[in-house]
């Protein structure tokens, strides 16, 4: 038998700091059996589950829709494994040419008051399969509906969000296209219905104005990449990566035009003959990523030339210089494609990254709200 060494304890910590580095945080190659490093773009968290979108990049990956332990904590090497993936989220519901299942997925959200999981799916490469809508039911465990969307190139969807409401009908997602300048595309879960709805830039001020105030009007078309719903403000807000400024729409031009779409004889895929009339907002401090509206109405998103995540109020008469910053590090914030929010009322901001980060995790807090006294407007 050979005789047991006892390590100096500096030594011991430093071997035992090595091992638990080289574990990712989220051990997706433990979780899902693949030793090929994701890229994700988006997440979403329900009770003690994150919901992780790794789209396809080739046949050999064999997921693209992560069920992922939440928060993101390090497995300890030498535990046992017992965290698993729930069957509906296991490879074999999500195989390559099998319409049913999710192809590619690009980002997700959840309808909190129902329990229900939404997953855009982009499709993969010139496979018969059409880019859709999929929907889970979290409380049930299991897969309950899928609307495809004939007609989108699946390339360039981005990003979905839902603003749900208690009452039935009242639901809409909001889907973000890279490819889609000048439209927003709607689907209304109730009905299984999708439809795109053009921007109508609404102009606050002149050409002369803008100059004289250093803003730039680069968008000939309303960009609809990025999307955030703003309850707070009962708006939606929209950019895209490389746009210089936010544009929003409220949600009562929205509810209108969906009214009128039901006296509309419509098919998937039209587009309304009404378009919404869209407010610039505010200029940003430069190219992009992540967009999100707290609940204390601040809009949040990535600076990525400085890697700095900021902050500011809509509608407050602010210049970028006013912008706040709440995180600015290469380190942690190396790749941010989604800043999100988590049940903690709320209040805890968060970024994710395509890849980990300096301390081996896709996520990180960027901010915590203060709690306050705060009505949205319905």
């Amino acid at each position: 038998m050979q005789p047991v060494v006892a390590l100096p304890l500096a030594v011991a910590a430093a071997l035992w700091w090595c091992s638990a580095a080289t574990v990712s945080a989220w051990n997706i190659t433990r979780l899902y059996g693949t030793s090929v490093p994701a890229r994700l773009t988006d997440v979403a968290v329900w009770r003690n589950r994150a919901y992780a979108c790794w789209p396809r990049a080739d046949a050999a990956q064999p997921v693209t829709l992560l069920e992922l332990p939440w928060p993101e904590t390090k497995e300890r090497p030498w535990a046992p494994a017992r965290w698993t993936p729930r069957r509906s989220f296991h490879a074999d519901q999500q195989k390559i040419g099998d319409c049913r299942f999710v192809q590619s997925a690009v980002a997700v959200d959840l309808d909190k008051i129902r329990g229900h999981l939404y997953v855009l799916d982009g499709g993969y490469g010139n496979n018969s399969c059409q880019p859709k809508i999929v929907v889970f039911d979290l409380k049930i465990k299991k897969f309950i509906r899928w609307t495809e969307l004939n007609g989108l190139n699946g390339s360039g969807l981005t990003a979905l969000v839902v603003d749900a409401r208690p009452f039935n009908g009242r639901t809409r997602v909001y889907i973000g296209d890279a490819n889609g300048r000048g439209h927003l595309t709607v689907f209304d879960p109730n009905r299984s219905i999708w439809y795109r709805v053009a921007l109508l830039q609404h102009a606050v001020t002149t050409a002369a104005e803008d100059a004289a105030d250093g803003r730039s009007d680069d968008d000939v078309d309303v960009p609809a990449e990025h999307v955030a719903v703003s309850k707070f403000r009962s708006c939606v807000f929209l950019t895209s990566a490389r746009s210089h400024s936010f544009y929003s729409a409220s949600f009562n031009d929205l509810r209108n035009l969906t009214s009128y779409y039901h006296g509309y004889n419509a098919k998937n895929g039209d587009t309304l003959p009404i378009g919404l009339q869209v407010c610039r907002e505010d200029d940003k401090v430069g190219n992009s990523s992540g967009l999100y509206a707290d609940i204390q109405g601040g809009l949040n998103y990535v600076y990525t030339r400085d890697f700095v995540a900021l902050r500011f109020v809509p509608g407050a008469g602010v210049g970028v210089e006013e912008h706040t910053v709440v995180l600015q590090s290469h380190e942690s914030l190396p790749a941010v494609t989604k800043i999100f929010t988590d049940n903690l009322n709320y209040l805890q901001v968060w970024a994710l990254n395509a890849v980990p980060n300096a301390e081996n995790r896709h996520t990180v807090k960027i901010n915590t709200l203060h709690k306050q006294s705060v009505t949205a407007r319905a």
